[in-house]
């Protein structure tokens, strides 16, 4: 059944229009709203008829500035006049050759063109209304997909600089990376991200970029942290907390870095046990790093391939540790060339 002959749908028992004779698939509506951001450095063309788009890509990426001269990725969100105040449901992800699709319900869901750098939402404006729902489930969801398959390769490590000299977090989840980014960061290093940092993919070097403005830490994390108490936001219900770093003022970011150590944590069973370092073949490096969740008809792979197999050239170690300031001191020791 093509699109122009489903007229109508149920909705709370009662039947909506689905169409304009017209313009039956929205192709040609009026995305009135325009505004160019520019995440991680990188271009990108947002556009919507409801100005709350803009305005939650702002909040996101606002503080950042071009950095890269390489083609936009763009994104269209367009919000219908559906009535309901229900924020819809996480969307489910799926993805064949070069298409993603983002599903939270048969009136919010989202499709991206992973070859060509397009993506485009439809959401009703109960979702447009809760800001932080559009921001992590959608536009954020879709401006990091494309750019990673674009013009970065997306590691799921923290990122903090220390003399110059870049260090990222690797762990599985509860690891402690994004707390032990914030302790480095009280004792006077850069933090450049909590848990997503990204390779270039069209550069040579170990260049990575990430997303210093905001932190996100567990709850758990609040008693070890007083300062942080009254400025949190949990997330969507979760068990998150997110900070604005600028509101941290004892906190040096940066926006980028070059990784010269990588650390996988390992959160030691004992409270008294001492920090220490096991180094890391390269090989296992590698395996612990990869991870390439798209699909195999895109181009792109042996380039992401390749952007991994430079940051190799740092030195990798496991850190297993208990304590933060043991640990910390420990890192800055290697850092420094100290034994």
């Amino acid at each position: 059944m093509c699109a122009a002959h489903i007229q109508i749908m149920r909705i709370d028992k009662r039947s909506v229009p689905l169409y304009d004779p017209v313009d039956p698939l929205k192709a040609s509506i009026h995305l009135g709203f325009h505004h160019t951001l520019y995440p991680f450095g990188f271009s990108a063309s947002i556009k919507s008829n409801d100005q709350a788009v803009i305005r939650a890509a702002e909040t996101s990426w606002g503080a950042f500035k071009p950095n890269f001269n390489l083609p936009p990725i763009d994104v269209r969100v367009i919000v219908s006049a559906i009535s309901t105040r229900r924020r819809p449901p996480v969307p489910t992800f799926r993805a064949q050759a070069n298409l993603l699709t983002l599903v939270a319900d048969a009136n919010n869901f989202g499709c991206c063109d992973l070859a060509a750098g397009f993506g485009f939402a439809c959401l009703t404006k109960a979702a447009t209304t809760h800001s932080d729902y559009l921001r992590q489930h959608f536009l954020e969801a879709m401006v990091y997909t494309l750019l990673d398959t674009q013009h970065t390769v997306a590691i799921h490590a923290a990122c903090v600089e220390f003399e110059r000299r870049g260090v990222l977090f690797v762990g599985d989840s509860g690891a402690g990376k994004s707390s032990l980014a914030y302790a480095c960061s009280r004792r006077g290093w850069s933090y450049v991200s909590d848990d997503a940092s990204s390779l270039i993919l069209h550069k040579t070097g170990r260049r990575v970029v990430g997303n210093p403005r905001t932190l996100r830490l567990r709850p758990s994390a609040l008693p070890l942290f007083p300062e942080i108490k009254g400025r949190a936001l949990v997330r969507n219900g979760k068990p998150t907390i997110e900070i604005k770093t600028e509101n941290l003022r004892h906190i040096r970011v940066a926006y980028e870095s070059t990784v010269d150590f990588i650390l996988f944590l390992k959160r030691a069973e004992e409270h008294a046990t001492s920090p220490s370092l096991s180094p890391i073949t390269r090989q296992d490096t590698f395996m612990r790093l990869k991870n390439n969740p798209w699909p195999p008809e895109l181009t792109i792979h042996e380039q992401r391939t390749e952007a991994l197999e430079r940051v190799l050239d740092a030195p990798a170690y496991e850190l297993a540790y208990w304590d933060f300031d043991p640990a910390i001191q420990l890192l800055e020791r290697l850092v420094r060339g100290e034994k």
